[in-house]
């Protein structure tokens, strides 16, 4: 159950009247009449709880109507607050709140909804605003704004972790504050148009603009800066690696992201944060449901391949493609739920899915897909040039490409994944579906090899060698063993080569060339 409760026992000192702001008129409704519209137009609030003094009740049409529950307020906010939290425990089975003010009226239907939508993967979400002035205090202290925001209402909370902490003696008002520091916060800085009302003058403010902006929500799409895209995995390598072109990139993100929006009727995002090559927003959309909005700088080079696999490759074992958009390099997938990674323990749906894989392969045609054995001999020329571990994986390299001609030269190339490794393979309703194609052009084989290169080195408590000849007999029901042992070598030289610009230090790639010996010596 989800429930609003509306914070309205103030009594307004600072704001020079009698009557409690709240209950002053905004073209002629009072404050919290606003908020209330807000809630009961929210199509996830199940429940409306106002916390107020029962007096006041007759100061407001909404409230006045009988329908919305009653909480007393108490001497100080965080009184109130425990008034209204113990009423609705002892009243009502609910999992999650909306904690919202009666003086903030600029609060609109789809922000609530939000809000609760959110709470399926946070603990709780917060109203936030930068601090857009310079910081001082009366100590001169010399402090930097950016680890400083402001916190606002609407908040929202999974309602019995807010209950198991919520300390009504707590220094700090911010209620966020009093959860364990481990909690999963999202901090929403989206809503810049939050006028809480403070001042008598505010009130001629909130005249002016509340039917500006109450329309502005009801027709447009939020408008996002670029800071918003800005995740940990883009900082971790794109904008560590490449800041010009990914920092262009994002600004045009930012423009285009309304457009997108409105194109496939998104309502809300939440970014993936580990995505290193470009932006995963995990989105809802009116029109489709739970989507993934994969966002592809033009620089990486991915996103023609991409799309064309996704049309291409079966949809036996693909995931579902809704649309594409080519001006933004944007693809429109389907969300794979619950999209838990594969596991070769799971090996029944895991091996229904490689049947599929080899099931439903299909030759390449000419010019379809990147050319493997050309990027192959790319990374063997530039090898000579790498800042670390040079002189090994040119020696790979170099067996890598005699290797390929020698098992391979012959063989047909198919249009394959190529990145087939456990996080690209996710467990939807009907079993696993893969994700993230890369589209080489190049033999059936290569198509296991990430797979049995991120399970060796994941898996080192069962010993490399033992690892190694489980999974290349594995997958020899699909292919022959010594072509599946070959595909992983030559592969394995291609992505440690990869790993040199992809890590910050020497030790991942020096673990994949030990991987390389122990697969060496299969051959």
């Amino acid at each position: 159950m989800n429930i609003a409760m509306i914070m309205s026992g103030g009594v307004g000192k600072r704001f020079g009247t009698l009557l409690p702001k709240q209950y002053n008129l905004i073209h002629g409704r009072p404050v919290i009449d606003y908020v209330i519209d807000a809630c009961r137009g929210a199509k996830t609030v199940d429940k409306i709880v106002v916390v107020c003094d029962p007096q006041c009740v007759r100061f407001s049409p909404e409230l006045s109507k009988g329908d919305i529950a009653i909480a007393p307020n108490g001497s100080e906010r965080c009184y109130s607050l425990q008034n209204g939290l113990e009423f609705i425990r002892k009243n009502y089975n609910c999992d999650n709140i909306c904690i919202l003010d009666a003086v903030a009226p600029f609060v609109y239907p789809e922000l609530i909804d939000e809000y609760f939508a959110r709470l399926a993967d946070y603990d709780c979400v917060i109203t936030s605003q930068k601090i857009t002035g310079e910081l001082g205090n009366y100590d001169y202290d010399i402090l930097d704004r950016n680890q400083y925001y402001i916190s606002q209402s609407p908040e929202a909370f999974r309602f019995s972790l807010l209950m198991r902490y919520f300390n009504p003696e707590f220094p700090s008002s911010e209620l966020a504050n009093q959860l364990p520091v481990n909690t999963k916060r999202y901090l929403n800085f989206d809503f810049k148009n939050n006028l809480k009302i403070t001042y008598d003058f505010e009130l001629q403010y909130a005249e002016q603009m509340i039917a500006y902006f109450r329309e502005r929500y009801r027709r447009s799409v939020k408008v996002y800066e670029k800071e918003a895209f800005i995740t940990e995995g883009l900082q971790s390598f794109l904008l560590r690696t490449n800041a010009g072109e990914t920092n262009a990139w994002l600004s045009k993100v930012a423009e285009s992201y309304p457009r997108l929006a409105e194109k496939w009727e998104i309502t809300s995002f939440i970014a993936n944060q580990t995505s290193r090559y470009g932006l995963v927003l995990l989105a809802q959309s009116a029109r489709y449901g739970a989507v993934i909005i994969k966002l592809i700088p033009p620089f990486v080079d991915r996103y023609a391949n991409e799309k064309s696999c996704y049309m291409a490759l079966s949809d036996a074992f693909m995931c579902k493609m809704y649309d594409s958009d080519d001006a933004a390099d944007a693809l429109l997938l389907q969300q794979v739920k619950p999209g838990d990674y594969a596991r070769f323990e799971d090996n029944l749906m895991l091996t229904r899915f490689w049947d599929s894989v080899f099931e439903h392969a299909l030759p390449a045609p000419d010019g379809q897909g990147t050319d493997y054995y050309a990027e192959l001999l790319d990374r063997l020329q530039s090898a000579k040039d790498l800042p670390y571990c040079s002189a090994p994986i040119r020696e790979s390299l170099q067996f890598a490409v005699s290797l390929y001609e020698q098992r391979f030269s012959a063989d047909t190339p198919y249009l394959i994944h190529g990145d087939l490794h456990e996080f690209n393979i996710l467990k939807g309703e009907n079993g696993y579906v893969a994700v993230d194609p890369i589209g080489f052009r190049a033999p059936l084989a290569f198509e296991t090899a990430r797979f049995i290169r991120n399970d060796v080195l994941r898996n080192t408590e069962f010993g490399t060698a033992a690892r190694l000849t489980l999974l290349t007999e594995y997958f020899s029901k699909w292919q022959p063993i010594e072509k599946v042992r070959a595909a992983l070598y030559i592969d394995l030289s291609f992505t440690t080569y990869n790993s040199v610009f992809e890590n910050e230090a020497p030790c991942e790639t020096e673990r994949m060339l030990k991987l390389l010996d122990a697969v060496r010596g299969t051959l």
